[in-house]
């Protein structure tokens, strides 16, 4: 799925189902809104990068002046072999299109977000246990950032390539809310490579030994909110997010490049499910393929996509 607000990054990830020959129906976000029923359609919904917060992402390009068409006419004769048209690339997804995600996630669906458009199933309310962090000091563009599988017995190493974005925080909230809410902010995100050329041993032993919960989150981390008194009924464990991949220890971190607040980026989480009515929202700190260099962590989407419907097993 894409935006009329821009379809470059996400553009990238067409050209790896392109590549690979995965069949798939390239819709934009306006399609949610017109779509009641988006489970009758589709399995899974992936939702490309793209820019903005959440509010202008849902309410895409303003309804204000001429409609703004894309598509093939007298005056844009080349816009014929587009793969995707419109009469009007104004507004987006809308409030409309967000009710019509979360039926499609009760019933069974897999939503997933990349990077900065994880906000807006956590703003929006269509998820909860999981903030957007602040890492004001964290600068890591174009680094090799180590990371672990977190949620098997036996730890495995992933690098990852950075880049400035957003940050991943689960655990807000999962013991209680505030009643007068929490502050989500704006952080950084990392974007996923796997080097063909990695140690067989490395990271097996040397990650920091952050204790674990039963759902992925760890102690320390599961309860914090925006520190008030007054909370909620807790989350129940079925529907606590877990976490897949989580990045490195501060001391094992960086592996290549630059890196500087590393402390703000050790031990977060990478990717993060998050289960809802019988369906699943996946998300995604990292761009698991970037502009086509990224080819190793390309399983992270596709292991997701083929067992949309048993991500749940071994909770």
């Amino acid at each position: 799925m894409h935006t009329w607000t821009n379809t470059q990054n996400e553009g990238w990830f067409r050209v790896a189902f392109d590549r690979l020959q995965i069949p798939y129906d390239y819709i934009s976000d306006q399609k949610l809104r017109a779509t009641a029923n988006l489970r009758d359609k589709w399995d899974v919904i992936l939702f490309g990068p793209v820019g903005g917060t959440a509010q202008r992402i849902v309410n895409g390009l303003p309804m204000r002046g001429d409609p703004i068409p894309w598509k093939n006419s007298d005056t844009t004769p080349n816009l014929g072999s587009s793969p995707d048209t419109t009469d009007d690339m104004r507004g987006g997804m809308g409030l409309e299109g967000l009710v019509n995600v979360a039926r499609f996630i009760d019933a069974g669906g897999l939503f997933i977000t990349i990077t900065g458009n994880a906000s807006i199933p956590i703003d929006y309310g269509i998820i909860e246990g999981v903030a957007i962090a602040s890492t004001p000091q964290l600068r890591a563009s174009g680094s090799v950032i180590d990371a672990v599988i977190a949620d098997k017995r036996q730890p495995d190493c992933l690098w990852l390539r950075g880049q400035a974005g957003r940050l991943l925080q689960p655990g807000a909230g999962v013991f209680g809310e505030c009643r007068r809410g929490i502050w989500w902010r704006r952080a950084w995100r990392i974007t996923g490579i796997w080097p063909s050329d990695r140690p067989r041993d490395a990271g097996r032993s040397r990650h920091s030994a952050r204790t674990p919960l039963a759902d992925g989150l760890s102690a320390g981390r599961a309860g914090r909110t925006s520190g008030c008194s007054g909370r909620g009924a807790p989350l129940p464990p079925e529907l606590r997010p877990r976490v897949v991949v989580r990045f490195a220890g501060e001391k094992d971190l960086l592996v290549s490049g630059m890196l500087a607040g590393g402390s703000e980026l050790a031990d977060q989480a990478a990717v993060v499910d998050v289960p809802r009515g019988q369906g699943h929202v996946l998300l995604f700190a990292n761009n698991p393929m970037w502009r086509n260099e990224t080819q190793g962590s390309y399983f992270l989407l596709f292991n997701a996509m083929l067992n949309f419907d048993h991500l749940g097993v071994g909770r």
